[in-house]
């Protein structure tokens, strides 16, 4: 900002040639003796003057260095304040950004007057009060959302969290903005981890204080996907059994893992898994599984390789949709699949086990 003070040669000269080099002196010049000190009375009432005339002056770059000045102005007339505001974005935004002097109210009318590009910058304002975070939150597009997750300087308390988690649960820019920001709350943290990618995950725990059973989860459940990963690409029984042979023998082969590895389709691994965890053949092993009237053995057998009851439903819905689909576990897609167990799971009424909500969620977890 020119912090020389407005001379009469500057209005002579403005008046001699008044061109965008003597307009933009004199923008800065104003503003500054505006936003001072010494200002009078008499002064003040000039500058506003002068400033009514350069708000809407044809040169866009007058208007856009006008604007520059007087974001770091105090209390500025109404009028002005509106016809800067309501000018192109190039001039209103680093106004909207900046300008410290704007009402809770005056800043949900330009959200709701303004286009997208306004209200990020009213998104991105520093020390953003909660009210405002809140009314983003429920009324603005998920860029403009994203936009104030990412504005560390935006106070945002956990109900404005619950809001956008509800308007944008599937919304991964939304979760990347939220695995990004600096502070968020725990239970935030909680609803979203489940279903974040492996790379959001390990920023997740590198930079937020998570409780140590949080994050050991989090860590067990890329470990476990990372191995699923590998078995998709073996094709051979061999290939699958010495790879469950290599978790048995280091206790890696987890309940979790063997289930999340049915749910997933990956039929091969989860039966080798009850292999070596029930110490049954696989031949049995197999028979069991697929004898339609076999029900009670199949809870033996998972019973003997120490599969929580809790997981029950979720095994038995997986090999229900295989036998449904007749499943192929080369040609089938294991999203897809991982759905249709998904929907199951949320309509299983089969024998007497009764799953509370919490049950289904974790259940779902273990899937999604």
């Amino acid at each position: 900002m020119n912090k020389t003070p407005l001379t009469k040669q500057d209005a002579e000269n403005l008046s001699i040639h008044p061109g965008l080099g003597s307009k933009t002196v004199v923008a800065q010049k104003v503003s500054t003796y505006y936003n001072g000190t010494t200002v009078t009375p008499k002064g003040l009432k000039l500058a506003e003057d002068i400033f009514r005339i350069m708000v809407r002056d044809v040169e866009i770059k007058v208007r856009e260095v006008l604007a520059e000045s007087l974001k770091n102005c105090h209390n500025l007339p109404e009028d002005i304040v509106d016809t800067v505001i309501r000018d192109s974005d190039s001039v209103a935004i680093p106004f909207l950004k900046y300008y410290s002097s704007l009402s809770n109210n005056d800043l949900i009318r330009i959200l709701n007057i303004s286009g997208i590009n306004k209200q990020k910058a009213v998104a991105e304002r520093i020390n953003l009060p909660h009210e405002i975070s809140q009314y983003i939150a429920e009324k603005c597009p998920e860029e403009v959302v994203g936009a104030l997750i990412s504005n560390e300087a935006a106070n945002i308390h956990e109900k404005t969290y619950d809001t956008i988690l509800e308007r944008y649960q599937e919304s991964e820019e939304i979760k990347k903005r939220l695995v990004y920001r600096t502070e968020v709350p725990t239970s935030v943290i909680e609803r979203i981890a489940n279903s974040l990618s492996e790379e959001l995950k390990k920023h997740l725990i590198l930079t937020h204080n998570l409780p140590t059973d949080m994050a050991t989860d989090i860590i067990e459940e890329v470990r476990e996907k990372t191995t699923l990963k590998i078995s998709e690409e073996y094709s051979s029984d061999k290939q699958i059994e010495e790879l469950v042979h290599q978790l048995y023998t280091s206790n890696r082969l987890t309940a979790n893992l063997v289930v999340r590895a049915i749910c997933m389709g990956d039929l091969k691994f989860f039966e080798y898994a009850i292999v070596y965890l029930s110490n049954t053949p696989i031949l049995e092993v197999r028979k069991t599984l697929f004898n339609p009237t076999a029900d009670f053995m199949i809870r033996n057998l998972l019973r003997k390789a120490y599969i929580p009851k809790t997981m029950f439903p979720a095994v038995f819905s997986a090999l229900k949709v295989i036998k449904d689909i007749k499943f192929d576990c080369k040609k089938s897609n294991r999203q897809s699949f991982a759905h249709k167990v998904i929907e199951r799971i949320l309509s299983y009424t089969p024998g007497n086990d009764e799953l509370s909500e919490e049950d289904i969620r974790y259940l779902v977890s273990k899937i999604s």
